[in-house]
């Protein structure tokens, strides 16, 4: 199997007509240069280059091969980009789940400034009062009132909740005083 970056090397010689010039491109020393270029040309089995003292050339085989180094190299460095992108500009579907009401009042400011600062990112809001199954449903992110019981799971606490009972003055004039809370049935 050929080295790509053996392909790319041949690419670069080809362009700088010297082993020096291109090494000193690639940070690679002159020796390793020659020895990757003679490798190159041994699992070939052909010669590629030209030597003289003072400058390299391609021969008709290097000519034709080098072509397919060069796309190489321009796949190569592609790649390299794309992976830059998605390291700076992350990408894809975020799947999120939480209760309804904090899908009504909370989740619209919360997401704004998300998709604001990642725009590449498409948001996927599941709004439901059940929990649903965070691996089954591939849920990247989930909002749970209560506790969680799921041990398998990263949790963190990002707010408590006060619950309070209220009236108004008109409702408690009339109404008999309580003494605990009580559930009515129906």
């Amino acid at each position: 199997m050929i080295d790509p970056s053996d392909m790319i090397l041949l690419a670069e010689v080809a362009e700088a007509r010297s082993f020096t010039a291109a090494g000193q491109r690639l940070g690679v020393p002159k020796s390793t240069v020659s020895q990757r270029i003679a490798r190159l040309e041994q699992q070939l089995d052909l010669k590629l280059l030209n030597r003289s003292t003072r400058q390299v050339s391609l021969t008709s085989a290097g000519t034709i091969f080098l072509e397919h180094c060069q796309r190489v190299r321009t796949e190569v460095q592609a790649g390299a980009t794309a992976m830059g992108n998605v390291k700076y500009q992350p990408s894809g579907t975020l799947r999120i789940t939480c209760p309804e009401v904090t899908a009504t009042y909370f989740m619209p400011g919360l997401l704004h400034g998300f998709t604001q600062a990642f725009p590449r990112i498409t948001v996927e809001l599941i709004a439901t009062n059940r929990p649903l199954d965070i691996v089954r449903e591939r849920i990247d992110f989930a909002f749970r009132v209560g506790s969680v019981t799921d041990q398998n799971l990263i949790t963190r606490r990002l707010s408590a909740i006060r619950r309070i009972l209220v009236a108004s003055p008109s409702y408690l004039a009339t109404a008999p005083r309580l003494s605990q809370p009580r559930v009515r049935t129906h």
